[in-house]
């Protein structure tokens, strides 16, 4: 594992250095003091992982890192920056995957660098890992962008108004929940609902996220694969976040089962925008064959949509059972050792469901959930007669 730290302070590269003494043997790390050194060090020898300071002399962490995502989209990139440089490191964002606070203590810094690394390793294909390297954006619904910029703009709204907006869609669910789960926030849990993450983030971080620095990209000016219908997709999470909520047992992971399920198909909004031409024939040729999505997508991609937003959500680094649950909804039972907290098998049972998609019978009974689904297929038929 090869990873660079980048800090226009000598005292702070040679404190991470003594820091990670004991990681030399596993971690082959470079230390530069500069945005230009790292980039010609990069020319020479390509690496996994970039640790960068946010605030350095002429060119800074967030322009390195955009230059880093342009020339070395596959590579894993993380802000380590102080608390009061937070504002600031809002223009990184867009580009950065995680973000630390100084002082980090080794364990953490390991931990975030290594789970990074092990979900490099889910996406084998090179190609697929560049591109969603790349991304800044995904493609939100308009109407919902535009009623968050309007409810942002008006001195009478309140955070449940904004969460309420924000939870609607997918990809701003996503880009919050990752900023508010970074170690900037130093929560003693992790956040999975929109709810707790405004509260936390406060009205004024939402509005630099949405308005500022234009982190929601409106998808009238994003190119898409023809025939996906992002309202279709936000409809469907949607359906399939009220239905994991009843079929969930432990009702205190609600909230932590509705996001997972509302974010379950995230990896098609980075198909759709990503891979558009790819898309639209995987979407072609499951309609041709009947077959399910998926299907088609690891036939003609080489990988599905599932695991593209599991990676993506990991990288980001949201909670591990909203990425375990993400990038396997459709093939639950090849996950070994899964959480014991039944947020994947809700997940899959509601989309199956709300597909109305054929259910592992094997795994239903390995699951206890058999003789419930009966009533759950009556509550999704209730909700399309209503």
């Amino acid at each position: 594992m090869k990873i660079l730290f980048v800090d226009d302070e000598p005292r702070i590269l040679e404190g991470i250095e003594r820091m990670l003494f004991d990681l030399s043997d596993e971690w082959d790390m470079s230390f530069v003091e500069s945005g230009v050194a790292a980039l010609e060090i990069l020319d020479r020898n390509p690496m996994d992982v970039i640790v960068a300071d946010m605030r350095m002399p002429g060119m800074d962490g967030a322009a390195l890192l955009k230059e880093v995502q342009t020339r070395f989209p596959a590579m894993v990139r993380i802000v380590l920056s102080g608390h009061a440089e937070l504002e600031a490191t809002l223009r990184a964002v867009p580009v950065a995957h995680q973000y630390l606070a100084k002082p980090c203590k080794p364990e953490l810094l390991r931990s975030v660098v290594e789970r990074a690394i092990s979900l490099q390793a889910v996406l084998h294909d090179k190609t697929v890992r560049r591109i969603v390297g790349n991304i800044e954006t995904l493609p939100s619904v308009p109407r919902i962008y535009s009623e968050l910029t309007k409810a942002l703009a008006k001195e009478t709204t309140d955070v449940e108004d904004i969460a309420k907006i924000i939870s609607k869609d997918i990809a701003m669910s996503a880009k919050v929940l990752q900023l508010v789960n970074s170690a900037f926030f130093n929560q003693a849990s992790t956040i999975s609902s929109t709810k707790q993450a405004v509260v936390r983030l406060g009205l004024q971080m939402v509005k630099n996220l949405a308005l500022a620095i234009e982190v929601f990209q409106n998808s009238e000016s994003a190119k898409i694969a023809r025939g996906f219908s992002i309202e279709a997709a936000q409809n469907h999470a949607f359906q399939t976040a009220a239905l994991a909520r009843e079929i969930i047992s432990d009702k205190s992971l609600s909230e932590d089962v509705f996001m997972a399920a509302i974010l379950h198909d995230i990896g098609k909004l980075v198909l759709a925008k990503e891979l558009p031409e790819k898309f639209e024939a995987a979407q072609s040729l499951a309609a041709a064959e009947q077959q399910p999505i998926h299907i088609a997508e690891k036939q003609l991609i080489g990988v599905t949509h599932a695991e593209i937003g599991g990676y993506l959500l990991g990288i980001w680094g949201l909670p591990y059972p909203i990425v375990e649950a993400v990038a396997n909804h459709h093939e639950p039972a090849r996950v070994p050792m899964r959480t014991k907290s039944g947020i994947l098998e809700a997940v899959y049972v509601a989309n199956c469901l709300a597909n109305e998609a054929e259910l592992d019978e094997d795994f239903l009974e390995e699951t206890g959930m058999r003789d419930q689904v009966e009533s759950w297929r009556e509550k999704v038929a209730g909700s399309h007669q209503a």
